[in-house]
């Protein structure tokens, strides 16, 4: 079974086509995702794993670097799709600090409790802008993700609004 950074390593290669293990990590590096940027260097064991389970190949380029682009290979493919397909690892709405703190900030002072909303929800806003500024500049498959991410973070907002006209009208 395939971890998420391996299933996103099948994915970011087999829809870039060939790439250095240094150009995916890049992508990873350059993720508006905190979670992604913090992969970025456990991709090199990753690509490592998945070359010695068959679901990547090398390919020499003959420069003096001794570069090697990757590829998927059927089984990677396979592996990949299944990986995609799985609804229960899909739908799961894994580490989201967010979700975790929120409990902990209705549970703060009136005045705490308003700034600590208002300083994440400005930062959502930021955020939110960033995303869709990233948009405009990827692909299809990327703009899909980034989309996504767009959209909790509106969501995250809303749920931020709400809870101060709440609060301001007790």
């Amino acid at each position: 079974m395939l971890t998420e950074l391996e299933g996103a390593i099948l994915a970011e290669v087999s829809y870039r086509g060939r790439q250095t293990t240094f150009q995916v990590r890049k992508s990873f590096a350059d993720s508006p995702s905190l979670e992604w940027k913090g992969s970025a260097g456990a991709v090199y064991a990753a690509v490592n794993r998945l070359h010695k389970a068959g679901m990547l190949s090398t390919h020499a380029t003959g420069d003096r670097r001794a570069t090697k682009l990757l590829s998927v290979t059927p089984a990677g493919r396979t592996a990949m799709m299944e990986w995609a397909c799985d609804p229960h690892r899909a739908i799961s709405t894994g580490i989201d600090p967010f979700r975790i703190r929120s409990g902990i900030w209705l549970q703060l002072s009136a005045s705490r409790r308003y700034k600590a909303l208002t300083t994440v929800r400005e930062a959502a806003q930021r955020d939110l802008q960033a995303l869709q500024n990233y948009a405009r500049k990827k692909d299809t498959i990327e703009r899909a993700s980034v989309d996504l991410a767009a959209r909790l973070q509106q969501m995250r907002i809303h749920w931020i609004d709400e809870c101060l006209k709440t609060f301001a009208e007790h």
